[in-house]
This record gives C-alpha cells, sequence and structure tokens, in this order.
C-alpha cells in the first residue's frame, strides 16, 4: 500500500492507495524482497508490518518500523485484497501452514498465494477537528483523524471521487472552493489539503508548482488535475445529453449530482437520463486472484468499467434483505452503529434471511464478507443504495441500524415507489426529524418541550432570547453530534455565536431555552406497531449541557422516584404510538424540579443500544430485527428493565492529548472519541472500574483542587472533606484553599504564576527543579505548573466558573485552561465536571472501606444463552442389567441419562430375571450401589402370582410397574383378576404404572376408580388415549400420565428418514406403543395441558437386533436426545421452559414422591446452540437413535450433581457409584411417605397447551391485536357540524387546526394499514358536478366509502335539469335523499344559492372562478406536512391567478396565518394578476405580497411554489389563450437555482398542461402527487366533523 501524502505524515492521516501506483517494477520487487528478508531474520510467525521511506529518486529507502503484530493497516490490507490476514496468522500460530490453508474467498487456491487485485483502493481518513476549542487544524506525524473509509474502482479517478463523498455526505466530489488560496496552505497541509488542491488546480497552479510545494507525487498531481479539467471541459448541459461522455463522466468518480450541479441539472433528473441510456454501474467481485481462478465469493462493489455483472440478483434467494452499515466513523457516530448493524445481520440470518450489507468503513465488522451473504463495499448515498437495490431487488430495507446516515435518505428513497423500507415509515422518522412536525405532535399529546424557535434575523434571535431568558442553546438549523452548537448567556455571546456562524433565511438557527441544573435522560426503547415491547432508561451523572455521547450514564436509572419513571413511560409510549415506531427509537428528555420535558427523537439505533442491551444482558437490536421483518418478539414482564442484577455505568474516552492546544472541557458539542463501560453491584463500583478501564490511575496521595463558582464550592464541600478523611493530602489554588480552610478543611494553597515557567502554548519546562512532594513550606516559589510538570499530583480538580456543558471557550487563555491542558499533556488524571467528582468520591469512599479496590465477580457476560433447570426425572427407563447388559448397562445407561440432563431415573423391572421378587431386588440394588452415576429408582414388576410379596417389599421400590399389553419380555398381565389383586394389595401411597394401550387404557381407568386409588398411564400414544385421560381427569379421577419424545416427534410418515439411515431396515421403526398417525401426533401437543410427564421410555437395542428381518425387538433410545428435543420444541414455541420443568422435574417428583435435589444439584442448558443428531456421540451401548441426523437448538452445557460437576459439554465425569437410591435418600428426608397429590383438582379451563399459544402467536404476527380493531379517532369541530362549508374566509384557525390533525390522525392509520372505524355508516353523500372533475370527485367519494358511508351519483346530464328544473329544485329534492351534499358548478354564486335551500350541510367544490374551500385546505396540510410550519415561508403563485379558484381559496386561507411572518409572490402575465378583491383580502391581514412576471426573479428565495394550468374554458378566444401560455415551465434546469429538498416544495392542484416537465416528477420537493393525495385525508377528516352529531 503506498501513501499519497509524503513522508512526514501520519499514515493513519494519509490518504493510501492499494495495490501501490507509483512504484516501478524493480522498486516494488525491492521492498518486497526486504520485507521477506525481514520477517525471516526475525522469525516472524503471523501477521506482520514493514513500513518503508522511499526516494522516489533513486532506489534509496528506510527502514521506518517493524511491528510485529496486526497493525491499523491490518484491517484496511485485508478488505482492500480480500484476504484474511488475521484469520491466516490466527491459523499460522495454531501450527498450521500457508500451503495447507485454504484462500477461503476462492476455495481453490491456497492461502499462499499473494493477492492480486484487478482494481484500485483508497483510504481517506476523516477528521473532526472543528469541533475543539484552540486545535490546530494542522496534520503532521501525530494522528488526529478519527476514522477512514475505503473506496473501490476500476480506476485511480472513479475510487478517489467515491472515498471523498464516504469521508463526507455533504462533499459531492473532488470539486474546489469558490476562494482563491495561497501557497502556504499547499505547503502546510491540513485535514482540507484535498480540496485545497483541487482549488489550486483550478486556478491554474502547475504539476510542477504542485509537486515542489506538496512533494505528491506527480502521477498522483496528474490524476488529479484530469479531473479537475474534465469539469473546466464540460460544465454545461451538453455532459447529461452525450451518452458517450455522461459515461465517461461516470468512469470519472463523478456523482449524479455532482453531474447536475455542473450541467445544471438535479440528481434525480441525471439519474433519468443514465437509465435512458442505459448507463448503470456493473457488479463486480474481489476474488483476491485478478479473475483468474473461479471465485464465490460475495465481496461486491460497483464500478461503471465494465460490461457485464459478476454475479446474478439475490431475488431467488429467500426474502433478501438490504442492511445500510454507519459509514465512516466521526464524532458522533462510532462502532456502536457498526454494533447494530452486525446485531442485525445476524439476527436477520438467524430468522432465515437472505442478507445484503452496504457499508464502506473498512474498520467494522460488517464489512467482514462473512458476516453477510452479500456484502456491497460502496458509499451510503442516495445514489449508490438505489443502484444496489434496484439490481438486487431485496424484500426491503434497514435503514434503521447505521445511525443518522442511512436516515437522512430515508424520505429519498420513501419517494421511490418500489422502495420499501422496513421498520418505521419514513414519514414518521421525518415527523421525528423534522422540529416543528415533532413539536407540534408533542403538543397534541400534552408533552412539554423546552421552549423553541427557528430564526432568521438577529433581531428576531435577540427578542426570543430575551423572551424566555438567557441562558440559551444555539445551533444552526440541522445538526449532527452537537456540531455548531452553542450556550449563551447574554446578548453579546448571541451576537458573537450569530457572527461567526452567519444568519439568514436559507440559513436559520434554531434556538432553545436552556434549563441550568437539570437531568438529562436516554431512553433507548424498541417498539411495534406503535406499542413499546422493549424500555431502558440511562441516567446522566453530569447536568444537562454535557452532550449525551460525552456523559457518564447509569443505567438502570439510580436517582428517579416511581412517579418520574411514570413519567417516562408514558412520554415514551405516548410518542410511540403516535408515530407509530416499529424498530428502534431513542428518547432524549430533560428532568427538573420533578417536571421532564423532551428534547429530542431519534427513529433509531442510538449511540447506548449496545451498552444497555450488554448491561441487562438482553439483545435490544435482535428483538428490533424481529420486528421488522413481521416476527412478534417474545413477551416479558419487565418491559422497563428496571430490575438488573447489576449496575452498567458507560464513560467518555477522549483524545485531547493527541489534540495539542485543544481545551478539556465538555459542552453540548461531542468531543469524545470512544466510550467505555463496565458493571458494579452499584454504579459506585461500576464507575471506579469505567474510569480505571480509560486509563485513569486512581490517586496515590496529592490532589490538586481549583473550583471557580461558590456555588460549586459548596456542592464539593462534603466530597473534599471525605477527601480529606481517606487521607490524601490536598492542594488547592488560593481562592479555592481559602474556602476550604474557612469550612474546617485543611488544605495546601499555590500560586498560579505561569508566566515563570511557560515556553509555549502547547507546553510547559519546569525552571524549579524537582521536589519530592508538593509544600509550599519548602518551596514559596513553587507554582501549580512546577507541580504538573513534576507529577506530583495525581489528580486534578478543575471545576471552570462555568458549569460543565455551558462552557464555551472564551477569547483569552485562562489560568484555569492552563491548568486542564497541563494536566492532559502531562498525563495526570483530570476532572471537570461536579457531579463526577461527587460520585468518584463516594466511589473511592466505598471502595477503601471494602479494602479493595475492583469487585470482579459480576463482570463476566456468557456469549451463550444459558439457563439453569433442576436436575431432571426420566420416570419410565430400560437400563437391561442385570441379563441385557450387552444392549446396556448401569454404567452406560446412567452416563447417557447424566450427559443428556436426566439426575434421577426410574429403572423399569423387565430385565432377566424380572425384578418380581425380594431376590432380584437385592441383586439389583446391589448392581446400581455399586454402579450408578446418577441417582436411581427400582420398579417393582407386577406378575400373576406376586401382588402379595411385592407389597411387603414395596417401601423399597419407587413404584409397581403392570403390564396390561403385549411388549418386550414376559411381564404380561393377560387377566383381569391379577390386576385387581395388585390393585388390592399395592400400598396407596406408593404409584402404580400401567403400560396400557388402546381399550385397555379404560380398563385400567375403571378399575382405579373402583378401587379409589391413583394410577399413572405409561407413554400415551394415540388420540383416543388422550382425550380418554382429558375426560376421566374433569370427571375427577386419579389419574396422570406421560409420553415419550418419539411419539411426539414422530409418527409413521415422517419416519422414512430412520430407515434411509439404517439400511431400510424395518426393525428401526419398531417400538412398543407403535408410531401412530400424523393425527394422534398432533392430538398430544394440542393436549399438552393435560400430560403430566416426559418421560423417555428408553429401550435399547444393539443395532445387530434391531436388524432381523423377523421379529426385530421393539424400543427406542433416548435419554441422551430428550432434552435437545424439549429446547427445540422450546425455541420453536411448541412448549415453555415452565412447562419443560414441570413435566420433567416437578410432577415426576410429585407423582413419585421422590426427595428434593437440594440447590447444589442443576443443569445448565445453553438455549442458542444448534447441532444436528448423529449417533458417534451416543454413550448408549445401542449406538443408534431414531432422532439421526434431526436439527436442534439447544443443548446440555453442564450438570452439577450435589456440588460435583459430573458433566461438561457431553463429557461424563462422575465415576460409578455417585448415584444414590431415591427410595433412601426419601427416607432420610421424609420419615413418612406422604399420598400422591394427582393434578385432577386443577381447573382444566385456566390451561392451554403450548400449540394453541403458538397458534395465537402466529395468527398475531399475521395481524397484530393491535391493528384488530379499527382505528377510533376523537372528532371534535363542533363549529363545523351540520354547516355549509362555502369559503376559505368562513373557517378558523382553531377549525382548520382540527381538520388538520384529523386529517393527520387518517394518513397515519392509512400508511400503517389500520383499519378506520366506519364512522358514517348510514350515511349518504350527493356529489352535483356540472364540471369535470376528477380528483375532488373521486376523493369525496373515497373520502365516504372509507368511513362506512354511500354514494349516490348525480348526472347533471340526466337529470331533470336538462328539461329546465332549477338548481334550487333539485337540490330540495336532493336533500331528502343524502345527508350532505358537495356541489361543483362553473358559475360564481351558484354553490350559495343552493346552500341557501338546503336543510342539509353544503361543501363547495368550486364555483367557477370563486372559491374551492377544499382544495385551500388539503394545500395548507400538504404544506403543514411538508415543511411542517409556516413560519417565514416564502410562498410563490404562478400562472393564471386571475381565473384559478385555487389560489383565490389558498390565499384567503392563509390570512389566518399573519402572525407567522408569511410573504406572498404573484407571478403570471399582467392579463392574469391576481383579483384585486384577494389582494386587498390580504393586505388586510397586513401580509406582504408583491407581483412579479419573472419566475426566475424570485425562485431562489421561494419556499413554497404555487403552480396553476392556463385554464383554457376561462378564455374568450383561442388567440388570448395562446398568448398566455408556456410562459412558465418547471424544468430540472430551472429548479437548479431553486432551494434544495427540505427546504422547498413544488404544488400544483392538478390537473396540469405544460407547466411542469414530467422529468421534474422525480426530484423530491415535487409535492402536487402528494398533495392530491391529502386530498383524500382532508375530505374524510372534513365529512366526519361535517356530520358528526
Amino acid at each position: 500500500m503506498e501513501n499519497i501524502d509524503p513522508l512526514g505524515i501520519h499514515t493513519g492521516e494519509s490518504i493510501v492507495v492499494a495495490p501501490s501506483q507509483t512504484l516501478s517494477n524493480d522498486e516494488y520487487n525491492l521492498l518486497r524482497s526486504v520485507s521477506i528478508k525481514v520477517v525471516r531474520h526475525l522469525g516472524i510467525v503471523g501477521e506482520c508490518n514493514v513500513q518503508f521511506a522511499l526516494n522516489p529518486q533513486c532506489n534509496e529507502y528506510y527502514i521506518i518500523e517493524v511491528n510485529a503484530r496486526l497493525s491499523r493497516s491490518s484491517a484496511l490490507a485485508s478488505k482492500a485484497t480480500g484476504y484474511p490476514l488475521a484469520y491466516i496468522a490466527a491459523k499460522l500460530a495454531l501450527g498450521m501452514s500457508l500451503v495447507k490453508l485454504r484462500n477461503s474467498i476462492t476455495n481453490v487456491t491456497c492461502a499462499c498465494f499473494e493477492p492480486s487485485l484487478d482494481y484500485v483502493t483508497i483510504k481517506v481518513p476523516r477528521w473532526d477537528l472543528r469541533k475543539f476549542v484552540r486545535c490546530s487544524n494542522k496534520i503532521g506525524s501525530s494522528m488526529k483523524s478519527v476514522g477512514e473509509v475505503m473506496s473501490i474502482g476500476r480506476s485511480f479517478e472513479e475510487a478517489f471521487q467515491k472515498a471523498l463523498r464516504m469521508v463526507d455526505e455533504e462533499v459531492t466530489g473532488f470539486d474546489p472552493y469558490s476562494r482563491t488560496i495561497t501557497d502556504d496552505e499547499l505547503s502546510s497541509p491540513t485535514d482540507k489539503r484535498v480540496f485545497i488542491l483541487a482549488t489550486a488546480l483550478r486556478q491554474g497552479y502547475s504539476i510542477e508548482q504542485l509537486f515542489q510545494l506538496t512533494k505528491i507525487d506527480r502521477w498522483f498531481l496528474h490524476k488529479f488535475a484530469s479531473i479537475i479539467q474534465f469539469i473546466a471541459d464540460h460544465s454545461d448541459p451538453s455532459l447529461i445529453q452525450d451518452k458517450s461522455l455522461l459515461r465517461e463522466a461516470k468512469r470519472f468518480g463523478f456523482s449524479d449530482k455532482q453531474i447536475g450541479m455542473y450541467c445544471g441539472s438535479t440528481e434525480l433528473e441525471v439519474r433519468a437520463t443514465r437509465e435512458r441510456f442505459q448507463i448503470r454501474p456493473f457488479v463486480k467481485q474481489i476474488d483476491t486472484v485478478s479473475g483468474e481462478w473461479p471465485a464465490q465469493t460475495n465481496y461486491l462493489y460497483l464500478t461503471y468499467h465494465g460490461s457485464s455483472d459478476d454475479v446474478q440478483p439475490s431475488t431467488l434467494e429467500d426474502t433478501p434483505i438490504l442492511v445500510l452499515g454507519s459509514g465512516v466513523y466521526r464524532i458522533g457516530s462510532s462502532v456502536e452503529f457498526d454494533w447494530c448493524a452486525v446485531g442485525c445481520l445476524k439476527e436477520l440470518r438467524r430468522l432465515g434471511h437472505y442478507t445484503l450489507m452496504l457499508n464502506c468503513n473498512p474498520e467494522t465488522v460488517s464489512t467482514d464478507y462473512d458476516m453477510s451473504d452479500r456484502l456491497y463495499f460502496e458509499e451510503i448515498s442516495f445514489e449508490s443504495v438505489l443502484d444496489v437495490y434496484n439490481f438486487e431487488r431485496p424484500h426491503g430495507i434497514v435503514l434503521s441500524m447505521g445511525g443518522q446516515l442511512p436516515n437522512n435518505i430515508a424520505m429519498d428513497l420513501h419517494r421511490q415507489s418500489h422502495v420499501n423500507v422496513l421498520g418505521t415509515f419514513p414519514e414518521s422518522i421525518d415527523a421525528a426529524e423534522n422540529r416543528f412536525k415533532f413539536s407540534r405532535l408533542l403538543d397534541e399529546m400534552n408533552i412539554k418541550q423546552p421552549k423553541w424557535k427557528e430564526l432568521s434575523s438577529f433581531e428576531g434571535a435577540s427578542n426570543f432570547c430575551d423572551a424566555v431568558d438567557y441562558p440559551c442553546l444555539v445551533r444552526p438549523s440541522y445538526v449532527l453530534s452537537g456540531a455548531a452548537m452553542r450556550i449563551v448567556f447574554n446578548a453579546n455571546d448571541l451576537k458573537a455565536y450569530l457572527s461567526e456562524h452567519g444568519l439568514s433565511k436559507e440559513y436559520p438557527v434554531v434556538i432553545s431555552k436552556f434549563i441550568l441544573d437539570a437531568k438529562e435522560l436516554d431512553i433507548d426503547a424498541v417498539a411495534r406497531n406503535g406499542e413499546v415491547v422493549r424500555m431502558a432508561i440511562s441516567e446522566h451523572v453530569e447536568n444537562a449541557g454535557v452532550h449525551s455521547g460525552d456523559a457518564t450514564l447509569v443505567t438502570p436509572p439510580q436517582d428517579l422516584n416511581e412517579h418520574t419513571i411514570e413519567q417516562i413511560r408514558r412520554i415514551c409510549f405516548s410518542v410511540a404510538k403516535a408515530l407509530q415506531i416499529s424498530g428502534p427509537f431513542n428518547l432524549q428528555l430533560i428532568a427538573k424540579d420533578n417536571e421532564l420535558k423532551v428534547i429530542e427523537c431519534n427513529v433509531r439505533v442510538s449511540r447506548s443500544f449496545p451498552f444497555i442491551s450488554k448491561t441487562f444482558d438482553h439483545d435490544f437490536i435482535a428483538v428490533a430485527t424481529q420486528i421488522l421483518v413481521g416476527v412478534e418478539p417474545e413477551p416479558i414482564d419487565d418491559v422497563l428493565f428496571l430490575h438488573s442484577e447489576r449496575v452498567g455505568v458507560k464513560v467518555p474516552q477522549f483524545s485531547f492529548s493527541r489534540l495539542s492546544g485543544a481545551d478539556v472541557l465538555l459542552g453540548v458539542e461531542m468531543m469524545s472519541t470512544g466510550e467505555v463501560a463496565c458493571f458494579g453491584v452499584d454504579r459506585f463500583d461500576a464507575y471506579l472500574k469505567a474510569l480505571i478501564s480509560t486509563g485513569y490511575r486512581l490517586p496515590k496521595k496529592n490532589i490538586l483542587i481549583s473550583v471557580g463558582s461558590y456555588k460549586a464550592k459548596q456542592e464539593l464541600l462534603t466530597p473534599i472533606r471525605t477527601l480529606k478523611q481517606l487521607g490524601y493530602e490536598l492542594y488547592a489554588s488560593i481562592g479555592t484553599a481559602d474556602y476550604f480552610e474557612a469550612n474546617g478543611i485543611s488544605i495546601h494553597p499555590i500560586d498560579w504564576k505561569y508566566e515563570q515557567s511557560e515556553t509555549n502554548s502547547n507546553g510547559y519546562e519546569n525552571g524549579n527543579g524537582h521536589l519530592d512532594s508538593p509544600s509550599m513550606e519548602n518551596n514559596p516559589q513553587t507554582t501549580i505548573a512546577d507541580y504538573l510538570a513534576n507529577g506530583s499530583f495525581d489528580l486534578v480538580i478543575n471545576i471552570p466558573m462555568r458549569s460543565a456543558g455551558t462552557f464555551r471557550a472564551s477569547s483569552f487563555v485562562t489560568q484555569g485552561y492552563r491548568c486542564r491542558r497541563l494536566a492532559t499533556d502531562y498525563s495526570v488524571p483530570l476532572m471537570t465536571d461536579v457531579k463526577c467528582v461527587k460520585l468518584f468520591v463516594e466511589a473511592l469512599r466505598r471502595s477503601t472501606r471494602r479494602g479493595s479496590t475492583i469487585d470482579m465477580n459480576i463482570d463476566s457476560i456468557s456469549t451463550t444463552t444459558l439457563i439453569r433447570l433442576p436436575g431432571l426425572i426420566d420416570c419410565h427407563v430400560h437400563l437391561r442389567e442385570p441379563g441385557d447388559e450387552h444392549k446396556e448397562d448401569i454404567v452406560t445407561g446412567t452416563a447417557s441419562a447424566l450427559a443428556g440432563g436426566i439426575t434421577m431415573v426410574l429403572a423399569m423391572p423387565n430385565t432377566k430375571p424380572a425384578l418380581t421378587n425380594i431376590s432380584v431386588l437385592e441383586t439389583t440394588e446391589k448392581l446400581y450401589e455399586k454402579k450408578a452415576l446418577c441417582d436411581y429408582g427400582l420398579y417393582m414388576g407386577a406378575s400373576i402370582d406376586n401382588a402379595q410379596a411385592a407389597s411387603e417389599i414395596a417401601h423399597r421400590c419407587i413404584g409397581l410397574k403392570m403390564y396390561l399389553n403385549t411388549t418386550f419380555g414376559d411381564l404380561k398381565l393377560d387377566n383381569m383378576e391379577s390386576w385387581m389383586q395388585h390393585f388390592e394389595k399395592w400400598p396407596h401411597n406408593i404409584p402404580i404404572v400401567a403400560h396400557a394401550e388402546g381399550q385397555t387404557v379404560a380398563s385400567i381407568l375403571c378399575l382405579a376408580e373402583i378401587y379409589g386409588r391413583s394410577v399413572h398411564i405409561a407413554h400415551v400414544a394415540r388420540r383416543d388415549e388422550i382425550l380418554l385421560i382429558r375426560a376421566a381427569k374433569a370427571k375427577g379421577l386419579l389419574v396422570t400420565c406421560e409420553v415419550t419424545p418419539h411419539h411426539l416427534f414422530l409418527h409413521r410418515d415422517n419416519s422414512q428418514f430412520i430407515l434411509n439411515a439404517y439400511g431400510n431396515n424395518e426393525g428401526f421403526c419398531h417400538v412398543k406403543p407403535e408410531l401412530q398417525t400424523v393425527e394422534d401426533c398432533q392430538a398430544l401437543w394440542d393436549n399438552m395441558d393435560i400430560i403430566d410427564c416426559i418421560a423417555t421410555d428408553h429401550a435399547p437395542h444393539t443395532k445387530d437386533e434391531k436388524s432381523k428381518k423377523e421379529n426385530p425387538p421393539p424400543g427406542f433410545s433416548g435419554l441422551q436426545t430428550v432434552l435437545p428435543l424439549m429446547l427445540t420444541a422450546v425455541n420453536n414455541g411448541k412448549l415453555t421452559i415452565e412447562q419443560l420443568i414441570e413435566k420433567m422435574y416437578k410432577n415426576p417428583k410429585r407423582i413419585f414422591n421422590l426427595p428434593d435435589q437440594g440447590d447444589d444439584t442443576f443443569i445448565e442448558v445453553d438455549m442458542e446452540r444448534k447441532w444436528v443428531i448423529d449417533d458417534k456421540s451416543l454413550l448408549s451401548k445401542s449406538a443408534w437413535t431414531p432422532f439421526i441426523g434431526m436439527q436442534m437448538r439447544g443443548a446440555v452445557h453442564r450438570v452439577v450433581l450435589r456440588g460435583e460437576v459430573v458433566v461438561v459439554d457431553g463429557q461424563v465425569l462422575a465415576e460409578q457409584g455417585t448415584g444414590k437410591n431415591l427410595v433412601h435418600l426419601r427416607d432420610k428426608n421424609n420419615k413418612k411417605i406422604k399420598r400422591v397429590k394427582t393434578p385432577q383438582n386443577l381447573i382444566l379451563e385456566t390451561k392451554r397447551s403450548p400449540l394453541q399459544m403458538h397458534q395465537t402467536r402466529q395468527r398475531f404476527i399475521s395481524e397484530p391485536s393491535a391493528l384488530d380493531k379499527p382505528e377510533g379517532i376523537p372528532r371534535t369541530g363542533a363549529g363545523l357540524a351540520r354547516q355549509h362549508l362555502l369559503s376559505a374566509l368562513q373557517l378558523t384557525r382553531a377549525q382548520c387546526r382540527e381538520i388538520f390533525t384529523l386529517a393527520h390522525q387518517y394518513r397515519n392509520c392509512y400508511f400503517h394499514h389500520r383499519p378506520i372505524e366506519p364512522i358514517l355508516t348510514g350515511k349518504i353523500l350527493s356529489h352535483m358536478f356540472f364540471e369535470p372533475s376528477t380528483r375532488t370527485q373521486c376523493s369525496f367519494t373515497g373520502a365516504m366509502l372509507r368511513l362506512g358511508g354511500s354514494v349516490m351519483p348525480f348526472d347533471s346530464q340526466l337529470s331533470s335539469i336538462q328539461k329546465g328544473e332549477s338548481i334550487e329544485d333539485s337540490v330540495r329534492m336532493l336533500m331528502s335523499y343524502a345527508d350532505v351534499l358537495v356541489i361543483r358548478h362553473p358559475e360564481m354564486g351558484v354553490v350559495q344559492r343552493a346552500a341557501g335551500v338546503s336543510r342539509i350541510p353544503v361543501i363547495n367544490a368550486g364555483d367557477g372562478i370563486g372559491e374551492h374551500p377544499t382544495q385551500a385546505l388539503l394545500d395548507i396540510f400538504t404544506i403543514r406536512e411538508e415543511i411542517g410550519t409556516f413560519n417565514g415561508l416564502t410562498i410563490t403563485m404562478v400562472g393564471d391567478l386571475k381565473h384559478g379558484r385555487t389560489v383565490h381559496s389558498l390565499a384567503k386561507l392563509l390570512t389566518l396565518y399573519n402572525d407567522k411572518s408569511i410573504s406572498l409572490h404573484y407571478v403570471s402575465p399582467q392579463s392574469l394578476a391576481m383579483p384585486q378583491d384577494i389582494v386587498d383580502c390580504v393586505a388586510a391581514a397586513g401580509i406582504p405580497q408583491k407581483s412579479h412576471t419573472s419566475l426566475e426573479q424570485i425562485l431562489p428565495d421561494t419556499d413554497v411554489l404555487y403552480m396553476t394550468r392556463i385554464q383554457k374554458e376561462r378564455f374568450d378566444s383561442e388567440e388570448e389563450y395562446k398568448k398566455a401560455c408556456g410562459l412558465y415551465t418547471i424544468t430540472p434546469q430551472l429548479m437548479r437555482n431553486a432551494k434544495k429538498h427540505g427546504k422547498m416544495i413544488v404544488m400544483h392542484p392538478l390537473p396540469r398542461l405544460d407547466e411542469i416537465s414530467t422529468s421534474f416528477d422525480t426530484d423530491p420537493r415535487a409535492a402536487y402527487f402528494r398533495q392530491a393525495e391529502n386530498g383524500l385525508y382532508i375530505r374524510m377528516a372534513l365529512l366526519s366533523i361535517i356530520l358528526s352529531k
């Protein structure tokens, strides 16, 4: 890689290109050979970085340094080449060789091949030096950049211009400044040197001149010059008229916006031209081998140097989704957003989506090509994103995970009809980010906010500040990360700020009342369709005024009372509902005197999402991602996350030591370049850890204190006294020392006297020698500067006169600034905030009292989701010993049980010999006592002749097993008499377990009822059996039952895979009871609520036995697979974890009277681990499983038995004899056996099976319950109820506001697909239209139908009016049939006449050249929705103003806003000027007006451009009409002179003729189609109000 900048500029500060562009073959091979020699000499294994200085005039070179590790440039090199350096280095460190390792991209070539590039990559750094006071913008050997980007192209020019746009979205490319530059600016490099070079080339500097001034290689200078020359040669409209020229411009790296800027067009017009010429970027792969080997890489970029795509679109994949990353790291947008984007990708892949990532930052994890299914290394701009979207055609695009940059293009993408933005609707994003819209939204919900106003004059700004009282917060209208924000305390501060930043209508400022001594709160939340499902509150330690990115955050909140938390909850929930948020969002609140005010809302992830996710060990991003793709997240109880086992504290990390001269004070502008977070049992513990993590050294002895204000001194009195009590030596500036001495605290005063030792503005020397310790007595001349230089202080507490957050550098160097700067330069820990000092001192005090500085007990967070469960019980196990040890023995069986999370097994009696008498019982007990690895209980087998003998030894058994159907073994009881004998003899307090199938179940239930005792039915398998048991329980019978995993998961129709795995031998599917039908299997899941136990019926047989063609033994093994199967069911929503515990621990323990295990016996399961069942890991002697090949999610991690770890990740550690007889344990714990309590008394109606719950969840996903009910929207407007609407002048401001609020709600319902309450059911609208109409007639019809009403059409051509009936008579008839009339007529006054005879409301839909009040309403509504405010708007009306009833009504309605400083401008031919009565009406309201004949004259100042058509039907002659036509036409070229998108809109009442070119339709400023759509919502609101009771 080659630095474009010469030696002397840090590599991190330089523009870097790969592969090297200016090296000859000899030079390249020279440096390569030297590098290899160095590596071999040093014996490097893994990654190594060698930096060279090369003389371009000869082969002289120097090695600057060798880093035998991964370096800063390693990520860049990996991303530039596609060769994963860190991955390969790790493999080499493990002893593997390059020859054996495969290239992970090609999977063909080996890793020892050097990457070969058929493209060029360019790295450009990002600086944010303007944020720092007194910080030099010169770049050199010290690294100051905060981030970098990497671009990829097939030419240097293409990649270079692309990279410049990546660094700053406000930059369009290699564009020169308009000002003149000097030689000094070229020879002294700054962070703006690239644009200085562009300007120099534009000014005419030669390549040689620039080389001598900059020492940048001439090759690069020539490349730069070629870009500037292209600009000079083609800055005219011909650029987009010539296909080959336009393609050449794109290959030079010019963006559509840039081309539009130079040829007098717009970005969208250039794009449309490109598409017409079929000029588009091609998708190319980074394959590391220059295309010489086949590669299936997913690492992609766009280039115009190509003729074909290397890949096909992903439309064939399963729901591909495009995720936008965060772009370049900058102050305010860093790795936090990349963490969110990566989390989103992971969750999307887990949910089965095909993922596409678009990002341009080589430092990020999201640009690792294995993080997504496809990676586009491209700029995050409207043009590039749309290019990728159009190529891939994904299901949707995710904007909310990448910070503000993706959100900035949300509306532009939304305007493209085919782009599907996932999550919150872009209109809602705009409503949150537009201050006027958001402020109005808060007002409507009665949520408070600091007083604010947008202002464009110094007088207005000064008046506002006087009105709300200083201090005030001033900022440009649109800022990111607090850029250019400042707190002003008086008129002089305000004047200085406005003089520095400028003030105009085009660049207004926003001024807010700044609230002193308030607490700031950050709320990070996730919502679904407006309902908050996750929410975390973080409180700032510092008072409000410190940017949230620089503040110390604590979560969960420690100082908020219940009332405040409830207020926060109400505000958060209300905002989410109003904006209908689906996905992540962040709210910032300010609290003082128990009153909350909203500062802002960001409808995206925030910087603190990773912090709260890690603190609460709950993935907020995964939840948000689920919502984005329509999956309902798991409900939780503590939505607000107020209860946590740990407290998290996040503190900022600054880089002041690298920024010489910068003042170390925090304010409203963000300055931190990183952050750390730590956990603790309380905030004090966590804060201390966090400080240490930033490199903070805890003080050992001497502390310097300097406190500016009296208030701060008072607040710090107790903390300073505490420091003294802790044994610290305190030193202070004289004023500070006097105060604390006066309050009884011994402190050493020190003078400032910097002048004696100052050497320069950036550093200081010690002029008085080194001192062992600070002591005024020893050396009265020693100053603070001396002490700091000597390192005599362990901590500096420097509180400025104005508290942190309200600071802005004064114009002169203060003693406080020098002290802070010295502390930073000499690496002395520094604190500048009162609240942080108080927290720190208390943390020190508590730490000292504990005798330990750090408690690490709660810091560990597992990457896996581990859940602790009790040791589980399997009440139905065949362990075969004694007699059939070749199938299974006690050791292998109990080992399988432990590996499967089973700590208790109840062993069946059908051994050889069968356990039916005391002799076999004693033998078996001895075997188990010697061999068992887990706890065990033994069943007594029921035979035809052992009823009496068995009952006598029943107390040594866990239960009696009765075989009532044929099974493996010879214990079947064939006659009812034997059953009755055992029921009569066997003790009632020990359970009977019956193997019963089909009708035998009914028989045994009947017998149980006769004898009045309980019975447990084993391995229920059929639908009729489970329904019979349900009926028995409902009748109160004492019955419990169990099911096996194989009957839950396997049936006759899905067992073919077992045969496939084991040679198609039918014996492997043979089990008793047999596998049943799909319906039987489903019935078990449907009735899970009455199933008491899940037991394996573990019945192992060898593969050879199961392979027999004749009479293979029935039975499946299952001890090791039962828990993974059930955990998978939990993850799939078919079972809850509580039900699993109930059926595998609580119920078996209760039914069989088993002893408590104690807290020292438990299992840990990994809920997220995905794996596939195979038979190689089985511990059972059977060595096969019917579940082979099944995909699992959930596994046993660890088993602990009586405090001893007996299993870790499948490895059994228990020794033989570890297991205990449960009867002995029970007798030891419980002297008296309790009677079994069966669940027959539970109320069945309150239970619900997991399947039913799952079905409910699925329905909820497709039709959220919040949407099931139609939206009930409150209607007011009593003043308009049952009234005519004939003129705009009859409306009041309050009525308009009510109409607009209601229309906005209807608009939201439409956009979010929410049904609307049919409030007009039974109502009829009739429209009488005597003129052609599309929009007005259809929108009234649509409005009425959407509200549940009906429409009765009136055709004037077929009505009695054609026979001579008067309109009054027609109205008299229609009002008998309808509830409201909408009338349009070509004559003025006709609608008023109709209203005069009508008893029902009449709405004027246009009366000739008179008025059109509903059009005026929708026009005002459109301005309100698009711009957000009327403050200071310049509204220009163009065209036929004489006949245009729309502009007449609009002008009249605008008179209601005469307090908003609006102005009206009229552009028309003199013959079509605005009527005098309208002009007089507007003038009477005090609104300024002006007439023009030239549109170009007023266009640059226009905010709302209202075009009208020349109405041919209003002219007396064709000639007059033609004279008026074609005078004013809106084109993309003309609109280059207008304000940008977001600042202005173009409206038109439609239909249009040629006054607006169709080529302008795609421009985001073209609001006329949205304006027409708004007509529906306005008319819905009008009808709702007019027809209300």
